[in-house]
C-alpha cells in the first residue's frame, strides 16, 4: 500500500547530545531523509547535562530535520543537575530555547492526533510522573475527524525487564486509566535505551481497552544497553480503514557499517470498540 494511505512517524528518543558520535548523526539524518516521515517525536533527554553546548548540538540536529515536522519534549536529562538555581527557577529554559517550543505541543496529521506531554519535574532527578488533571483536560477535547490518538511522554509505561522497573511512569496504573477512558490508541515513551512494542495487557491487570505501548532505545548516544544498540522507532498507520485502522511499528538498529538498518515490525490492529489487537 503507498504511503498516500499512511501516516508515517519517525520515533527518536535519547540522544543525550554530549554522548554522541558526529558519523551517527549522518546515518540518522541519512535513513530519515531516506524514510521522509510526516513526523518526528523526540521523547526526551536531548541531552546528558542540560549545558548550553549540548542544546546548541541538539538544536543543531533539529535544524538539520528542518524540512520534517518535529516535536520534541524534555527529559529528566534536559534540567540543570548541578545548577540548583535554574534548576529550581528555570529548569525548562535551555530546552525551550532549543525548541522554539511549550512544552506542551499537538500535531494533527491525516487524522491522526499525536499530543505531547511533559513527565518531568524540577524536584525529581530520575523517576516522572504526570499531572492527572491536565492530562484530563489535555484529552478532554477530542479534535474534528481524528481517528487515532498517540500520546508520548519520556518515561516509559514497560519495559523488556525487570531491573527497569523502577523507571516507569510513577502513577502509570491512573494515568492508563485516563488513556482508556479518552479512547487513546498508542502511547510512546523513552528513559530506559532498552525498545519494546507491546500491548497494555501483557503488563496491566483489567484493562477495558487495550492500547499499544512503544518505547524507543537511544537513537544516537554510546549510552547504550547490552544487546540493544543504537535504534528508532517508525510506525505507520493505515488510514483506508478509520474505523478499524492498522498500525505497524518497525525497529531499525545501528549496524556496523554505521547504517540504521530496519529489524523488526509488530502489527497491530484495532476492532471497533475493543480496543487494539497484535496481527
Amino acid at each position: 500500500m503507498s504511503l498516500t494511505n499512511k501516516i508515517r512517524i519517525a520515533h527518536l528518543s535519547d540522544p543525550h547530545f554530549g554522548t554522541v558520535f558526529p558519523e551517527k548523526i549522518k546515518a540518522l539524518t541519512a535513513v530519515l531523509d531516506e524514510l521522509s516521515p510526516q513526523l518526528i517525536v523526540i521523547s526526551g533527554d536531548i541531552t546528558q547535562r542540560a549545558r548550553r553546548s549540548q542544546f546548541a548540538q541538539a538544536s543543531a540536529f533539529i535544524q538539520s530535520l528542518s524540512k520534517f515536522s518535529t516535536i520534541a519534549i524534555p527529559g529528566n536529562h534536559d534540567i540543570p543537575m548541578f545548577n540548583v538555581f535554574a534548576r529550581l527557577f528555570f529548569p525548562y529554559a535551555g530546552f525551550r530555547k532549543m525548541a522554539k517550543s511549550t512544552l506542551g505541543r499537538e500535531k494533527v496529521i491525516g487524522g491522526v492526533q499525536v499530543l505531547a506531554l511533559n513527565s518531568t519535574s524540577r524536584f525529581r532527578t530520575v523517576q516522572g510522573a504526570l499531572d492527572l488533571t491536565k492530562l484530563e483536560n489535555a484529552l478532554s477535547t477530542r479534535p474534528k475527524d481524528v481517528h487515532t490518538r498517540i500520546v508520548f511522554f519520556h518515561h516509559p509505561m514497560d519495559c523488556p525487564h525487570h531491573v527497569d522497573k523502577k523507571n516507569l511512569l510513577k502513577n502509570r496504573e491512573a494515568v492508563l486509566k485516563i488513556l482508556e477512558k479518552h479512547e487513546v490508541d498508542m502511547v510512546l515513551g523513552g528513559h530506559i535505551h532498552d525498545p519494546l512494542v507491546t500491548l497494555s495487557t501483557d503488563t496491566y491487570k483489567n484493562v477495558e481497552r487495550p492500547l499499544i505501548l512503544g518505547v524507543a532505545g537511544t537513537c544516537l548516544s554510546w549510552r547504550i544497553r547490552a544487546g540493544a544498540p543504537n535504534s528508532f522507532n517508525v510506525i505507520e498507520v493505515e488510514t483506508s480503514d478509520i474505523s478499524s485502522p492498522k498500525v505497524s511499528v518497525s525497529r531499525y538498529d545501528l549496524a556496523e557499517a554505521n547504517e540504521f538498518r530496519w529489524q523488526t515490525q509488530k502489527d497491530f490492529q484495532r476492532s471497533p470498540n475493543l480496543g487494539w489487537n497484535s496481527n
